[in-house]
């Protein structure tokens, strides 16, 4: 069953031209795309692809200039429905230090509930049920801003989950991170989706994407390709053309199968291809 769907959507933000009037730029144009529910899908392009324009479109942060956009049935242009929207869809932005509202991490997750009018004693069942799932609670009394990028990404993600969504969007969380600060807020968003979340990741590191369900590939405001991170990876032409690139391991693993080595394609675990090298040089 399909929890948000896009028919036809474009959304056009103001633009000044070289003579100083007033055009438009393109944030997406034309794109219908369906998301499942409980499913695992990946937004990818360049910058200014308008992978961030089609996540703010998904809860009603921006409305179409042009088509339709349903969350769990609801038309987001309908300004009776974003109240229900926003409770569907919660929201995780790039930087995580613009995202903390309060000093002490309990009150900075209790911010979103506490706005939904939710009864005190349900909010403080609510925060530490969210900092439960990802891995936080020990850190209820601490002060965010003491904490490591990924650690207040992950207070930043359950500040989304304390509203009970159906749908997290990662609009590139990550891109600020470390290694293991990348690690730890997509084991968290895997954990989410094994246990019935659908979760939504924007991203331009093309390793994240790999345990995805589906991949949207996005150029120019436009769905160019959707498919599975397999299909994507091994379509080079479409990755030149978007300017991306597959990961290091799967672009190797081509190479080498194209050179005439007995080794998957789709081989992501760099330990596993040397193995499958070794076993086909015995060969």
């Amino acid at each position: 069953m399909e929890i948000i769907r896009l028919d036809n959507v474009s959304y056009y933000y103001k633009a000044y031209n070289d003579d100083g009037t007033v055009g438009s730029a393109v944030g997406v144009e034309g794109v219908t795309l369906s998301i499942e529910e409980g499913s695992f899908v990946a937004l990818v392009g360049h910058n200014g692809c308008g992978k961030s324009t089609l996540a703010k479109l998904m809860n009603g942060l921006l409305i179409p200039k042009s088509g339709t956009v349903t969350v769990n049935g609801l038309n987001t242009a309908d300004r009776d429905n974003i109240f229900e929207i926003r409770k569907n869809v919660g929201m995780v932005f790039q930087n995580p230090d613009n995202q903390m509202v309060a000093s002490i991490v309990e009150e900075d997750v209790a911010f979103g509930p506490e706005n939904l009018g939710v009864p005190q004693p349900e909010i403080v069942e609510r925060v530490y049920e969210a900092l439960e799932q990802v891995g936080m609670a020990e850190y209820a009394k601490s002060s965010p801003h003491r904490l490591s990028g990924g650690q207040k990404q992950r207070i930043a993600i359950a500040g989304a989950l304390a509203i009970r969504p159906r749908v997290l969007v990662l609009d590139e969380s990550t891109a600020m991170l470390d290694p293991l600060g990348r690690r730890e807020v997509l084991d968290v968003a895997h954990k989410l989706n094994v246990g019935g979340m659908t979760v939504v990741l924007i991203t331009h590191f093309m390793e994240e994407v790999l345990d995805c369900d589906s991949v949207v590939v996005m150029d120019n405001g436009h769905v160019v390709r959707v498919g599975t991170p397999g299909e994507i990876f091994e379509d080079s032409s479409l990755l030149g053309n978007v300017g991306l690139k597959a990961p290091r391991t799967i672009a190797l693993a081509q190479k080498l199968a194209d050179a005439g080595f007995d080794v998957p394609r789709d081989q992501r675990d760099a330990g596993k291809l040397g193995g499958d090298v070794c076993q086909s040089l015995k060969k």
